[in-house]
């Protein structure tokens, strides 16, 4: 059984990322270099995700568009809030199967990493029991313990 996500073992909050859904690299080839908000669903870990906490960059699929891994590094910037695009935006963040629903974003500041760190790498340092691992389908926020960030951080650059 998982364990319950509390601020005793939170590590860092991680935001998957579907390259079938937001392309990321078209992103980045386009002047982005940072997530500035992410989709999260409604829930008990959306409402415990505040600013100053870490959060990462996951990027998911079948790893034909983009290499999966961790794709970026960064902070929570504030509270949940209701998602509201505006006109000109991509609607990246706007989980589109919460029809009808609340849609909710945190906002982020993760700047894109120029490398991801992959998950043969992360498997390589011996993290096979990261959420994102045994749930892949599951929804966002998924997170990490902080022995499991411990493990990670030696694979990263230095927190921005």
């Amino acid at each position: 059984m998982a364990a319950a996500i509390d601020e005793r073992n939170l590590g860092a909050w991680l935001l998957k990322c579907n390259p079938a859904v937001y392309d990321l690299r078209a992103a980045v080839a386009a002047g982005i270099d940072y997530v500035d908000s992410w989709s999260v669903r409604p829930g008990y870990r959306a409402a415990m995700m505040e600013e100053g906490q870490k959060a990462l960059l996951w990027v998911s699929g079948d790893g034909r568009r983009m290499g999966r891994g961790i794709w970026g590094i960064g902070w929570v910037r504030g509270p949940v809030r209701e998602a509201v695009p505006e006109d000109d935006d991509p609607g990246h963040w706007v989980d589109r199967r919460a029809r009808g629903a609340v849609r909710l974003a945190v906002p982020l500041w993760i700047p894109v990493l120029e490398e991801p760190v992959t998950v043969e790498e992360i498997r390589a340092a011996g993290l096979t029991d990261l959420e994102v691992q045994r749930m892949p389908q599951g929804s966002n926020p998924s997170w990490v313990s902080k022995q499991q960030l411990a493990v990670l951080e030696h694979l990263l650059p230095d927190w921005p």
